[in-house]
């Protein structure tokens, strides 16, 4: 545990310390809010946010890549890798500290966005539960796309490398959920086929928690998601610690 705060202390840090983080940030704030302000619309009292958490895991898919890419291969050309691999702690602690630092950082950027439900309400009506929920899906699907991230950045030294297997990967894991594409298979393939390819794609989950209903599978799907990739993320840097 103590490992893990350091780490996570450590990471956390290095993100408002860091110009890329702040360019990113200021980057993703801008897209999304300007696209989705543009979009924004207000019928009579009613004032909808579709358009941002339409948008929001697009935006996501081209910009997290970007952001993961450095979190380990950074620490392999630098050398500091190696080292953190021959103190005596848990990788475990490792992977756990920078995971919940980088959606500490993005949950940050989230909670500024909240400006634009607030002065929707404020022209019309914003129906809040929903929009909580939404946010609540949101932060689910930033942590699984982040957890992606970080496996191909622990496989490679390379930060170009590491973002691009993260870009094909997320791509082709997002659109699987994807209802024009899932109907475009129904036509080819069997159903069975077509309902175990949605079934893993993260984007499924997301809208159904965005739609205001909070199941308890879509939660435990996500923590499975993550759990999946963090362990095998774990199982790389194992491997480099026996490896020395």
């Amino acid at each position: 545990m103590r490992e893990t705060m350091v780490i996570f202390r450590r990471e956390l840090r290095s993100y408002f310390l860091s110009p890329i983080a702040y360019v990113f940030g200021l980057l993703f704030l801008a897209i999304v809010l300007f696209a989705a302000s543009s979009m924004a619309l207000v019928h009579g009292s009613q004032a909808s946010m579709q358009s941002f958490f339409g948008m929001l895991p697009w935006v996501l898919l081209l910009f997290l890549p970007g952001l993961t890419m450095r979190l380990w291969a950074e620490e392999r050309k630098s050398g500091t890798l190696e080292l953190l691999m021959t103190f005596p702690v848990q990788i475990s602690g490792l992977v756990i500290g920078k995971f919940a630092a980088t959606l500490c950082f993005l949950a940050f950027l989230m909670v500024l966005t909240l400006g634009l439900p607030v002065t929707l309400d404020y022209y019309g009506s914003v129906d809040w539960p929903p929009v909580i929920a939404a946010y609540v899906a949101s932060l689910l699907f930033t942590g699984s796309f982040v957890a992606v991230g970080m496996f191909w950045s622990s496989t490679t030294r390379d930060q170009i490398v590491a973002m691009l297997l993260s870009v094909v990967s997320l791509l082709v894991l997002f659109v699987l959920g994807y209802p024009t594409l899932l109907e475009a298979m129904a036509g080819w393939m069997p159903a069975v086929v077509v309902d175990v390819l949605n079934g893993v794609s993260p984007y499924k989950y997301f809208e159904s928690i965005g739609r205001g209903v909070l199941d308890t599978r879509d939660v435990v799907y996500f923590a499975c998601f993550c759990g999946f990739f963090l362990y095998a993320n774990a199982l790389v840097l194992q491997a480099r610690r026996h490896k020395g």
